[in-house]
């Protein structure tokens, strides 16, 4: 499929709907590395959560109630894998589908390409930041 492609267009936004939210990218590089119990989850993603530098992020600091919020959400659109011992103490294990796991090797060419263009971005992000500013 080329831009030329009618439905090229469709799918751009088929993957942008499916991946938006504002912790789901911190969610997916997180466990990248392999499942990963709830709690130690949310700790590797506040460890590493840091000034995007992108202004409109609303949390710096991922909330519990964020996290399962996003969670769901990346279960139901099969993203995510939810796996609960069925026995007390219960644990709760998230893993990447094999789909997400074969996203993230696809998306790291663009991810050269913003470091390549890092400054056309930086400047972007210091327009928008000037813009918020001057709306509040």
């Amino acid at each position: 499929m080329t831009p030329d492609d009618p439905e090229f267009v469709q799918r751009i936004h088929d993957v942008r709907h499916l991946l938006s939210g504002e912790w789901v990218w911190d969610v997916l590089v997180a466990l990248y590395g392999g499942p990963l119990q709830y709690t130690n989850l949310l700790n590797a993603i506040r460890s590493k959560a840091s000034e995007t530098g992108w202004p409109g992020r609303k949390h710096r600091y991922l909330q519990d109630s964020t996290l399962n919020r996003t969670l769901r959400r990346l279960e139901q659109g099969e993203l995510v894998r939810h796996d609960r011992e069925p026995e007390f103490p219960y644990h709760a294990t998230y893993e990447l589908s094999p789909t997400v796991k074969e996203l993230l090797t696809v998306v790291v060419p663009m991810v050269e390409w913003a470091e390549t263009h890092a400054d056309l971005l930086e400047r972007a992000r210091q327009r928008r930041h000037a813009e918020g500013a001057a709306n509040d």
